[in-house]
Parts: structure tokens; sequence; C-alpha cells
């Protein structure tokens, strides 16, 4: 199969996104040209084929000074680890002039994005994502972040990698949990482009996804970041499902719920509230419902989980002075179209809170 090469533009830098089999092998490449290459990953991504095939690639360019092995998951995301990582790269003789590379999921890109944002404030570094969700969402668009333990991705930087490239093959190895939970992102994009649902909730129900779609969905991040890449406007739209699941995750201690699954549930309330207010037919909301469930997603969490979920937005990131705003559909014809910046009905929130609650 051929590698389909898609253009990402950010803050007037252009870099490639490869997709297709075979297309981390330009990582050695690339890395050929540095005067040092930390390799950072974690410790089950390590073991993979693909990353350990990555690694032997950049042995033998002679530039590997470091391989750096976060905590798996969530846990790697910490000041202490970012702290703990600058140090070995500056032990390992890192300048300027080297490469980091993020091999790994969501939580290793998002973490060795902002180490090497803030390493000598600012080097290199390019994105295997070995994920799902890292190849659709979290290694592009330049958003690189750690979290606080009441809030996730509280502390970053926009730094765009040079690349990220991506070979879908490596999705046979990963746990079944990690790429379900890959599909809430995806499941996201078709909520934002309605068009698209049919294909991804039938891929979604049978847990693959191939080349194609994993291209698409890039392909609707890239176009809005290059429109808005700062999030000051349209790409607020990425945010779909995304404040009341940072809650969701946040309220599980980020560990019982994956950042998809969370997603889900934070898509399945985004079109709650929306019904609620009479922005969306129960219909269209009953759409999305039954792709996240036949993608094996949750739709509803415990009550306890969602009165948590909801305190912790208070401390979402993207509030303002004038409190929350929403991403939210908003019904086009027999489909729906997604604005932001949305002010929800305070009755509105409570009943879409009790809709996806569980038990009393």
């Amino acid at each position: 199969m051929s590698i389909e090469i898609l253009e990402a533009r950010q803050e007037g830098r252009e870099y490639p996104v490869c997709v297709g089999k075979g297309a981390a092998a330009a990582a050695a490449e690339l890395a050929s040209e540095r005067d040092a290459v930390a390799l950072v990953t974690a410790a089950p991504v390590r073991a993979t084929p693909l990353v350990e095939r990555l690694e032997r690639q950049l042995a033998r360019t002679g530039r590997l000074a470091l391989v750096h092995v976060l905590p798996d998951g969530e846990k790697g995301k910490r000041l202490a680890e970012i702290e703990r990582a600058a140090q070995k790269l500056l032990r390992a003789g890192l300048t300027r002039r080297s490469l980091v590379i993020a091999a790994g999921g969501g939580a290793v890109t998002d973490a060795a994005g902002f180490l090497a944002a803030t390493f000598m404030r600012g080097v290199d570094w390019l994105a295997v994502p070995t994920t799902l969700l890292g190849m659709v969402d979290a290694a592009l668009g330049g958003k690189t972040a750690v979290n606080l333990p009441a809030a996730k991705n509280i502390v970053g930087a926009f730094h765009p990698p040079m690349a990220v490239l991506m070979d879908p093959a490596g999705l046979a190895t990963l746990p079944f949990r990690e790429l379900r939970s890959g599909f809430g992102e995806v499941l996201k994009y078709a909520a934002l482009r309605p068009s698209l649902l049919p294909a991804a909730a039938r891929a979604a129900a049978r847990g693959k996804a191939d080349a194609g779609l994993v291209a698409e969905c890039a392909r609707i991040k890239l176009e809005v970041v290059a429109r808005d890449p700062f999030e000051r406007g349209e790409r607020k739209l990425l945010n779909l499902g995304h404040t009341f699941g940072h809650g969701v995750e946040a309220a599980g201690g980020f560990r019982r719920y994956t950042h998809g699954e969370a997603v889900a549930v934070g898509l399945a309330f985004a079109f709650r509230l929306a019904a609620r207010m009479g922005r969306v037919g129960a219909e269209q909301a009953f759409a999305l419902d039954e792709a996240l469930a036949g993608a094996g997603l949750p739709v509803r969490v415990p009550s306890a989980v969602a009165r948590k979920a909801a305190a912790l937005m208070a401390t979402d990131k993207k509030r303002t002075a004038a409190g929350l705003r929403w991403v939210l559909p908003q019904a086009v014809g027999e489909s729906w179209g997604v604005e932001w910046d949305v002010e929800a009905d305070p009755a509105a929130l409570r009943a879409a809170l009790a809709d996806i609650a569980e038990g009393t």
C-alpha cells in the first residue's frame, strides 16, 4: 500500500503527515541530519514490533543518544516526569540542533512534545503515533501538554512537530480497549462531519481502522488547524465532547476511563444538551448514541461520576470570565452542523446531566 502524504500548515510552518505501511521508516532519515536524537516512548510501546524496528533503525544512524521511557499512560504526563526527562536529555548531550522523537499513544506525544517545546526553549520533534487516538488526534495540531492532579492538559504549549509518521499496520498489536478508545475520537470527527458517520460507525463496530479512515480524520483536523492554529475560533470545534469528557476523565482519576471513553460520554452529553436546548431532535442524539454504543463505548456514567465531572468543569481551561462556552450541534434539515462558543441554559445542563447519569 502506498503512503499518503497530507500537508499540515501551522504558525507559518508546513510539515508532512505521512499515513501508510512503512511510514515510520522516514524517522531514521530525518534523524541522520541531526547531531543527536532522543527517542521518547513508554515500556509497553517500546516492546512492540513497530517501535523495536524504529529503535534499530535509529541506532544504525549513529545519532541515537538516548531512549527515555516514560511511565505508561497519564502517569507520564506529570511535570515531575518532564523534569526527569529534561535532565536525561541534558546529560545525554542533546543541543538545540537535536531531535526528540515521540513514539507512542497520545500521552507520549503530548508529554514528549511538551518536553521538546521547553527543553532549551524549544527543539524540533517528530511524532510516531502508535495508537488510533494518537493518529487521528493527539499527534496532530501541535498541542503539547501535561496534567495537574485536578485538570487535564492544563500546562502546555503550541509546538508543531516537524513531521508525523503514521503506520496503521501497527494498530494490529494494540490492546482492544485502546483501539476502541481511539474510536471515541474517530466518532468525534464523524459528529463534526455527519456524512462520515455511517462509514465511521461501521469501522468502529468492526474494531478496524484502515489507512483511508485514519487519513480522512487527520485531514479534517489539519484543515481546521490550518485556518485557526491557536484555537481562537473554528479550532474550538475540535473540542466537541471534550469539556464534559475531560471532567469525566478527571473524575475517574485518569484511570477509570480512557480518553476516548470519556470523550464518548462527552459527545453523548453534548448531543443531549443540544436536544434539551432544542438545537437538535432526539433522533439526531440517538444516531450518535447508537454509533458510540455500537463501538462498545460508554454513553452514560454513574451519577456520582457525572456530578464530580460537572464540578470539575469549573477548572476547564476553555472557561472564560463569562463562564463555560460549549461546542454543540445545531440541526440543519435532517442532519446537523456544529457551532462553538454556545452559551448553555442552566436548566438544560441539569437535565442533560440527569440524562447521562446512571442510578441516583
